[in-house]
């Protein structure tokens, strides 16, 4: 699971690198902008799924909530993804990111997550994030 975690973040990584280096055309940078943002609105969306699927398998009095929250934010990351600008929408995505980690916070504190996954998406988002946010500088 680690293993998998971590190499998700690759492209997060790699983009904020080649958006800020210069490697490619302009023409590249802007299809670089655009693999960003649909594999951004991929981890975002499947990131609210797996609460939705976690959640199905328990019996606690956050479900409904934690369902309601997940989608809406994978309808949420997909409007944002056909109307905000590069800039805006990594912003949007970083947000976002972080607020999936509030989510699964909140879970682990009341025991329904184990400790160590709740680190391991905490270390991710954190390189997920700051790589966001140096591709939207870059934009």
């Amino acid at each position: 699971m680690s293993l998998l975690t971590y190499a998700g973040s690759i492209p997060f990584l790699l983009s904020a690198f080649l958006l800020n280096t210069d490697l490619g055309t302009q023409n590249f940078n802007s299809n670089l902008q655009h693999l960003l943002s649909v594999y951004g609105l991929v981890i975002g969306s499947f990131m609210a799924g797996t609460l939705w699927g976690q959640e199905l398998n328990e019996n606690s009095g956050w479900q409904r909530s934690v369902l309601l929250c997940s989608n809406a934010i994978a309808l949420a990351l997909f409007a944002a993804f056909v109307t905000f600008s590069f800039t805006s929408l990594m912003v949007f995505y970083a947000i976002s990111f972080l607020f999936l980690l509030l989510i699964d916070y909140h879970l682990s504190q009341n025991a329904q997550r184990h400790a160590a996954y709740f680190k391991l998406r905490l270390r991710v988002t954190i390189l997920v994030v700051m790589a966001i946010g140096i591709s939207a500088l870059a934009g």
